[in-house]
C-alpha cells in the first residue's frame, strides 16, 4: 500500500507539471518521474531477485504512468483552452503521452529491479543509466524545443557551489554565511583577466584555474582570523566577510597601486637621515576602473576549443552544459578523494569534537585553513564559469541571499553527502529558475483568458493581476518549503548516514535489534 501511495503521489505531481509546459514535456517528465520513483522504491525494498522486484513494482509504475497520462490529456483538452493556447497537434499528443507512459513504467521497473543485484553491480548499472540520461538530456531538450538546458546550467552552477560549501559545513562543521563572497571573487577575477574593457584577453582555460587559486587565497585569508571562533561567532564573521566583498567590488572604480619600496620605504629612509631623493616612483596601476561599479564588467571572454577553434556561444547551451558537467565530475572526484584522505578524516574529527581531535594530534589551525581554502576553490571554479557563461558580472548577484541559498542546497540535499548536495542543488534551483517562471506564465494566461473577464470591478482586476505572480513570493515559498522540510525530514533528501543516526536514534536501535531477532528466530 505504501508503494502504491508513492506511485500515485509521483503521478499526480508529474501530471500537474505538464500543465505548466504542455507539448512534449510529458515525455521528458514521465521519464524523469520513472527514474525518481524507481530509485525511491528500490531503496526501500528488500534485496531479492531483480525480476521479482520489477514484478512487484510494475503495478505501481503503471498506475503512476496512467495518472500522468490522464492529467496530460486533460491539460491538452481543457487547460490549454482555459489559458488561451491551441492544443498540441495530434501526433505530439499521441506520441508524447505514449513515450511519457512507457518511460515512467520502464524506468521505474528497471531502476527498482536493479536493487536486486549485488551492491557494486547495482551502483555500476545505475551510474551507467544516469550517465546515458545526462548525456542525452540536452539533445532531447533541443529536439522537443522545451529549452530547459539553459536553466539547468544555472542549477548546476549552484551544485558546484554546494559541493564546495559542503567541505566547510558538512565535513569540517564550520558554519559559513558568506560563501557567495568566494563566488564573487572567482567571477570578478575572470572578468578582470578576460574582459576587453581591461585590454586583457587571457585564455579561459587558464583563467578558470587562476580564479580558483585566487578564491583559495581569500579562503585562507578569511580562515586565518577566524581560527579562535566557533559556532555563532564564526557565522557572524563570515557573514561580515560576505557583505564586505560585494561592496568592495562596487567601489574598485578608481584604483591606484604604487610599488611600496620605491614610493615610500626607500624615500622615507633617505629623508629620515636628512637627505633628498629623486627616485622615480613605480606605479603599477593609475586610476584604473577594475570593476565598473554597479554597471559591472561586460563583455567577458568565452571559452574556445583550441584545436577546432570553436568559441562557445550563448545561443547554443549544449557546449556549456557539457563543460559544467565536466567541472562537476572533476569536483566530485577531487572531493571524494579529499573526504577519504587523512585530511578529510581530520575535518570530520574536528566537526565532532575539536578539543578531542587536538588531543589526538590533529592540528586544528592547518585543518580549518585547509577547509576554508579548499571550499573556496570550488566556488572559484563556479564563479569563473558563471562569468564566462553570462558574459557579464554585476555585484547585486552576490548578495547575502546567494549565500543562504547555497547553504540551503547543502542542508536540504543532505549535509555531508555529495549525492545529496547534487540533488539539493537541482531541486532548489530548477524550482527557482524553471518552474516558478513557468508557473508565472501559466497563471498570467489563466487570469487573462478565464478569471479577469469574469471580474467586473477594474480595481479588483488590477489587484488580482498584480499579485498573482509567484515570483513575488519567491522567498516566501522558499521559506515555507524549508520549514516543512525541517519538520518532516530534517536530515535532508539524501542524508549522510551519520547525520541520520544523530537525528533518528530510534532507527538505530531498531536496526541493531533486527539481526538479533533474526538470529534468535533461526535458533
Amino acid at each position: 500500500m505504501k508503494i502504491m501511495r508513492s506511485g500515485i503521489t509521483f503521478g499526480i505531481i508529474a501530471g500537474l507539471l505538464t500543465f505548466l509546459f504542455g507539448g512534449w514535456s510529458v515525455a521528458v517528465i514521465g521519464s524523469l518521474m520513472g527514474v525518481g520513483l524507481g530509485m525511491g522504491l528500490g531503496s526501500g525494498l528488500e534485496r531479492k531477485d531483480p525480476f521479482k522486484i520489477a514484478k512487484d513494482v510494475a503495478p505501481t509504475a503503471v498506475v503512476a504512468g496512467a495518472i500522468l497520462t490522464l492529467l496530460s490529456l486533460y491539460q491538452n483538452g481543457f487547460v490549454q483552452d482555459a489559458i488561451g493556447k491551441q492544443p498540441a497537434q495530434l501526433n505530439v499528443m499521441i506520441f508524447g503521452n505514449l513515450i511519457g507512459f512507457l518511460g515512467a513504467v520502464l524506468f521505474t521497473t528497471l531502476l527498482a529491479g536493479m536493487h536486486g543485484l549485488p551492491e557494486k553491480q547495482e551502483q555500476k548499472w545505475k551510474m551507467i543509466l544516469l550517465a546515458v540520461l545526462v548525456v542525452a538530456f540536452p539533445f532531447i531538450d533541443k529536439l522537443t524545443a522545451l529549452r530547459w538546458t539553459a536553466q539547468i546550467i544555472f542549477a548546476l552552477i549552484f551544485v558546484i557551489l554546494g559541493l564546495g560549501l559542503n567541505i566547510v559545513v558538512g565535513y569540517a562543521g564550520l558554519l559559513d554565511l558568506g560563501y557567495a563572497a568566494f563566488f564573487a571573487i572567482g567571477a570578478y577575477t575572470t572578468g578582470i583577466l578576460s574582459s576587453p574593457q581591461h585590454g586583457l584577453f587571457m585564455n579561459f582555460w587558464l583563467v578558470i584555474w587562476i580564479a580558483a587559486a585566487m578564491a583559495a587565497v581569500w579562503g585562507f585569508m578569511l580562515g586565518a582570523p577566524t581560527l579562535p571562533l566557533r559556532g555563532d561567532y564564526l557565522a557572524i564573521v563570515t557573514l561580515g566577510f560576505g557583505e564586505i566583498v560585494p561592496v568592495l567590488f562596487k567601489n574598485l572604480i578608481d584604483v591606484t597601486i604604487k610599488e611600496p619600496l620605491t614610493c615610500w620605504i626607500l624615500p622615507g629612509i633617505i629623508r629620515l637621515f636628512g637627505g633628498e631623493t629623486t627616485m622615480a616612483c613605480i606605479t603599477l596601476l593609475s586610476h584604473e576602473d577594475l570593476t565598473a561599479g554597479e554597471k559591472g564588467i561586460s563583455p567577458i571572454g568565452r571559452p574556445i576549443i583550441p584545436i577546432i577553434n570553436y568559441e562557445f556561444e550563448s545561443s547554443n547551451p549544449i557546449p556549456w552544459y557539457f563543460l559544467i558537467i565536466a567541472i562537476i565530475l572533476v569536483s566530485v572526484f577531487i572531493i571524494r578523494r579529499l573526504r577519504d584522505s587523512r585530511l578529510g578524516r581530520a575535518w570530520m574529527a574536528i566537526r565532532e569534537d575539536e578539543l578531542a581531535a587536538a588531543q589526538m594530534g590533529i592540528d586544528p589551525v592547518k585543518t580549518k585553513l585547509a577547509a576554508f581554502a579548499m571550499g573556496a576553490t570550488f566556488s572559484g571554479f563556479a564563479g569563473a564559469f558563471y562569468a564566462a557563461y553570462i558574459a557579464g558580472i554585476f555585484p547585486s548577484v552576490f548578495d547575502f541571499s546567494a549565500s543562504i541559498i547555497i547553504l540551503c542546497v547543502v542542508i536540504l540535499g543532505g549535509i555531508g553527502n555529495i549525492n545529496g548536495v547534487i540533488v539539493g542543488g537541482l531541486v532548489i534551483m530548477t524550482a527557482d529558475r524553471l518552474f516558478l517562471p513557468a508557473l508565472k506564465d501559466f497563471l498570467a494566461s489563466l487570469l487573462t483568458h478565464t478569471v479577469l473577464p469574469s471580474i467586473s470591478d477594474p480595481v479588483v482586476q488590477l489587484a488580482v493581476k498584480d499579485n498573482a505572480n509567484p515570483i513575488l513570493y519567491r522567498f516566501l515559498l522558499f521559506g515555507l518549503t524549508l520549514v516543512i522540510m525541517m519538520a518532516v525530514r530534517p536530515e535532508g533528501l539524501l542524508p549522510n548516514a551519520q547525520v541520520r543516526a544523530e537525528l533518528h536514534p530510534e532507527d538505530n536501535s531498531v536496526e541493531a535489534a533486527t539481526p538479533m531477532a533474526k538470529n534468535s528466530s533461526k535458533g
